[in-house]
């Protein structure tokens, strides 16, 4: 398997592909480069998936999948199978999909019957707390409740910055946002899924694409902007089975957010 991603050289990459891999996987971006450098051979391709689509077409990357997509299916074989995998699927996306995948798709929904869209095992509890007293708060919660691995997310990277360097908070914890480059967040949850610290403090680029079941609470410092955010940020606990706490931190004027 070859993962690819900017930030880092494409030589390398570029070597691995010519020689052939079985599984590719890759950000839209570095995808173009390869496909523009010709480095790829389509004809034996039998999926070709779509993870995260509604981040991927939210963010704006929606020229460039139909570039990507494009090129598969006009150089792949007429049998591969086009998946698309999202845990939120909004209106626009199933409109994205007639474009993207072939005519008579299926759309299987495994959440149909929550009513809430989060995952089963979750436990979501709110906290009402006045800002100035957040951060004390914050450390007190992490001693009853984050026994295990915390993922506590932040709305910016500054205040993610501030709580790094808070005396009040006694675990372990580093930091990961879109300031840090890529290497050093490769490090960063490496050094988490060993265990190395208990605490991550992170913007939403941790709130999707993390599986790491040790994390057993969520901890929101505010509400997120839209329900879409919240599931995908609870969704970082009880992972495999396993049972998980999301705790939110609000006050008084962001309640009707709460609801």
């Amino acid at each position: 398997m070859l993962t690819v991603y900017g930030g880092v050289p494409i030589d390398e990459q570029t070597h691995q592909l010519r020689r052939g891999v079985d599984i590719f996987v890759g950000t839209t971006g570095r995808v173009k480069d390869h496909i523009e450098r010709k480095n790829f051979d389509f004809s034996n391709l039998k999926f070709a998936c779509l993870d995260e689509a509604d981040q991927m077409l939210t963010l704006g990357f929606k020229e460039d999948v139909e570039m990507i997509m494009g090129t598969i299916r006009q150089h792949g074989p007429r049998d591969m199978q086009c998946l698309m995998f999202s845990a939120t699927v909004p209106h626009w996306v199933r409109n994205i999909a007639t474009i993207i995948l072939k005519p008579g798709h299926s759309m299987i929904d495994l959440v149909r019957d929550l009513k809430n869209k989060t995952a089963r095992n979750v436990s979501h509890l709110a906290i009402n707390c006045p800002y100035h007293n957040r951060v004390t708060a914050l450390a007190d919660i992490l001693v009853c409740y984050g026994q295990g691995q915390t993922i506590l997310f932040t709305s910016t990277k500054n205040e993610a910055n501030q709580l790094l360097l808070s005396e009040k908070i006694k675990k372990q914890i580093e930091v990961m946002h879109g300031d840090i480059p890529q290497n050093q967040r490769e490090v960063t949850l490496k050094r988490f899924k060993e265990k190395k610290f208990s605490v991550l403090v992170a913007t939403d680029v941790a709130s999707r694409g993390l599986d790491i079941p040790s994390v057993d609470l969520v901890i929101q410092v505010e509400p997120p902007k839209d329900a879409e955010t919240y599931i995908h940020r609870s969704g970082r606990t009880a992972r495999a089975g396993r049972s998980g706490t999301c705790i939110t931190f609000y006050t008084h004027k962001q309640a009707m957010n709460i609801t």
